[in-house]
């Protein structure tokens, strides 16, 4: 079972259409998945057509030890869900010491996965410590702009800080490049940067700008459900089968 956390400190890069579109293309392709939305914005869970303020228990609530995480999986047409609401706002005042391992005592014996997908709250904070404590490998979403490239230092800074003292089995998986535009001489720039200053990180599918990706959330779909002959499901598609082979290479 692959654990993944998809990370990035900034909002607005893409992490959760890649979190759902990721999940939905390896369902596609015949793996079991469970998408953990462990973000108080629950932004998941809607793209996934579960409405927050219907879910009765959360993510928040198995990490709490209120419930037991096989009594709350949305069964999503066979992609799978541990949904949030904005209770996990509260897991700061939680009164347990080490909250950074809520997650992995609450998951503990969790099997029958293939691939386990993790959407991270824009932060670095408690709810992007479980994550990052539960998984084996992160995968980072990044916006192919200066200002998200110099910010997505700050979480390689945390992840040498995990490794040390929370999950020493952690890697970087890879990197996104996502809104790319091949007509912008800064997405390309900011490519080359990376490429450059993090040699063999960087997956070569790019995830293009496309109108479908913004709209397939309002929908409560996957890209594959809402427009699957688009670019965006082809991009999608290709870099899941690109993290497959990954881990194959490692």
């Amino acid at each position: 079972m692959r654990t993944i956390a998809i990370s990035n400190n900034k909002g607005g890069v893409g992490k959760t259409t890649s979190t759902v579109n990721i999940a939905a293309a390896l369902q596609i392709l015949g793996y079991k998945v469970l998408v953990i939305d462990i973000d108080h914005q629950a932004q998941s869970s809607y793209h996934l057509g579960i409405d927050p303020n219907k879910v009765k228990y959360s993510v928040y609530d198995v990490m709490s030890g209120e419930v037991e995480y096989k009594s709350i999986i949305v069964d999503r047409n066979g992609l799978f869900v541990l949904p949030a609401n904005t209770s996990l706002r509260n897991i700061e005042f939680l009164p347990v010491p080490a909250k950074e391992f809520l997650l992995r005592e609450a998951l503990e014996g969790l099997d029958g996965y293939d691939y386990v997908l993790i959407d991270c709250p824009p932060s670095l904070g408690v709810l992007t410590l479980n994550a990052l404590s539960f998984s084996n490998e992160v995968i980072i979403p990044l916006q192919v702009q200066f200002l998200p490239f110099h910010g997505m230092y700050n979480l390689f800074e945390a992840l040498d800080m995990v490794k040390k003292r929370l999950n020493r089995h952690i890697q970087v998986c890879g990197i996104i490049g996502t809104m790319f535009n091949a007509k912008k001489d800064i997405n390309r720039e900011v490519l080359e940067e990376t490429e450059r200053r993090l040699p063999g990180k960087l997956f070569t599918t790019l995830i293009r700008e496309h109108t479908a990706l913004q709209e397939a959330p309002s929908w409560g779909k996957t890209i594959f459900e809402y427009k699957p002959d688009s670019l965006g499901a082809k991009d999608y598609m290709n870099l899941a089968k690109e993290i497959v082979a990954r881990k194959t290479n490692q």
